[in-house]
């Protein structure tokens, strides 16, 4: 996704535009996007799913359980 192009991010439902990729490393991409309706800026994570294996990966459940347990206003609750 170049940087300024506006297209919509495939993976999510047609409620965000893609903005911009900020990242990625071994586990996934993060994305810059906006939210249509209320134009909220958000980042959202793809995790990298192995077509081989079944399940979440570990390392998904692991930052998954980190996040619940803070608390902070740019942490989703």
């Amino acid at each position: 996704m170049e940087k300024n192009s506006k297209k919509p991010i495939t993976f999510l439902s047609n409620s965000y535009t893609g903005l911009e990729k900020l990242g990625k490393g071994t586990y996934g991409s993060v994305y810059k996007a906006q939210k249509k309706n209320t134009n909220e800026l958000i980042a959202i994570k793809k995790i990298k799913l192995d077509v081989d294996s079944e399940g979440i990966p570990s390392t998904a459940l692991r930052e998954i359980s980190i996040l619940k347990k803070m608390v902070h206003p740019n942490v989703v609750r």
